[in-house]
């Protein structure tokens, strides 16, 4: 095998968040009995895109990110509530969108049969992620989860991936590999650690120039022939 460790992000890789996300938001929007649109939906994805990439900078943290991503939705559609309560009841729904990703389940069924170790390397909450990856039976496939709640720190930052370093069982770093489809966060992160990044592109989109993944695929299933297993 060319790697012993697969680290996967979950959102984007794994798992559909975007799906996730909407329907939380939604489901959230009616128990408070605001307007619900397709208007307001992509608006909160687009602050709260903004907002995740403030935290991979380092520029806020996850209770700054919580409430600014209200504060500025509720701000611009005159919503007026509790922010703290609104963030629970979304976090609870939340919890329950566990949408896999097209051949998701296949590659790490593939993996953990070739005795290929698998974590995932997530920036999203402790609770959310690991409720999210046990309901579609992911769980079962893992050797490790890392979730920055836990860690400390979130990608890309070198600090996350050194403790993820100390919890691995002597795995040297150019048989790690970590696959995501964010450029600053899993790409990044990978590289400021010193191991080989793979980024999942189905909608090939246009790259970062100053970001450049070791490899790039469309579909999980090429993972098979990237990793040996083919």
């Amino acid at each position: 095998m060319k790697f012993d460790l697969i680290l996967f992000d979950i959102d984007g890789t794994l798992l559909d968040f975007d799906l996730a996300e909407k329907n939380a938001l939604a489901e959230t929007l009616k128990e408070y009995n605001f307007d619900c649109n397709n208007e307001i939906l992509n608006r909160y994805h687009e602050i709260n895109i903004f907002y995740w990439r403030q935290l991979e900078k380092g520029l806020i943290d996850k209770k700054q990110l919580a409430y600014k991503r209200y504060e500025q939705l509720f701000s611009e559609y005159k919503i007026e509530t509790d922010i703290d309560i609104f963030n629970f009841k979304y976090r609870d729904k939340l919890k329950e969108g566990a949408y896999l990703l097209n051949n998701a389940m296949e590659i790490c069924k593939e993996l953990h049969a070739n005795k290929v170790k698998i974590g995932v390397a997530s920036n999203g909450g402790n609770d959310i992620q690991i409720r999210r990856i046990k309901k579609t039976g992911l769980d079962k496939y893992l050797d490790y989860m890392f979730v920055s709640e836990e860690i400390g720190y979130n990608k890309p930052h070198k600090e996350y991936f050194e403790y993820i370093f100390q919890k691995i069982e002597n795995i040297p770093k150019e048989k790690i590999i970590i696959i995501g489809d964010s450029l600053t966060a899993d790409i990044q992160g990978g590289k400021n650690a010193g191991i080989i990044t793979c980024w999942y592109n189905p909608n090939s989109e246009i790259g970062i120039e100053n970001i450049k993944p070791d490899y790039e695929i469309k579909d999980l299933l090429e993972l098979r022939q990237l990793i040996g297993i083919a």
